[in-house]
């Protein structure tokens, strides 16, 4: 009988996860997606974050928390977003060392379709799965998680 790999089960999920990202990305404006050919992937869940957190200061710190992003990823991450003009950076006056991240005009006008292709991926998903398997699923997820920050 084979022995179960967890590892090797969720690097195969995670490369799943990427073709298919990669083979049904976000088409360019010329044919007519719903928002810019820069936004896509993980742009789509931090401005959704951001939307759900509009009433707190946010900080690079906590995208990095919330995604599980080093430092120097969030920072490039934060940059790209802020080129694509999705967000601007702004100091807070308790600290002037703090920039709290917004959300601009743009990052909210593509919001609908943005949480549209959202939702169509988690149906995709979910496919088959039952209410009870889903809740196992993200609770084993979150330990595993816990596993991995214990270290």
């Amino acid at each position: 009988m084979k022995e179960e790999n967890i590892g090797a089960e969720l690097r195969a999920l995670n490369i799943s996860l990427l073709r298919y990202l990669a083979k049904h990305k976000v088409r360019t404006n010329k044919e007519k997606s719903d928002y810019p050919d820069e936004t896509r992937g993980l742009q789509i869940w931090v401005i959704d974050y951001l939307i759900k957190h509009q009433d707190e200061d946010i900080f690079q710190r906590d995208l990095e928390k919330e995604f599980v992003m080093r430092r120097s990823t969030a920072t490039n991450f934060v940059k790209k977003m802020e080129q694509a003009g999705l967000i601007r950076r702004e100091s807070v006056a308790y600290d002037a060392r703090l920039k709290k991240i917004i959300l601009t005009d743009k990052a909210f006008e593509l919001q609908a379709g943005m949480m549209t292709k959202k939702k169509e991926f988690e149906t995709l998903l979910r496919g088959d799965l039952s209410e009870a398997e889903i809740k196992q699923f993200i609770a084993t997820i979150q330990k595993i998680k816990h596993n991995l920050q214990e270290q």
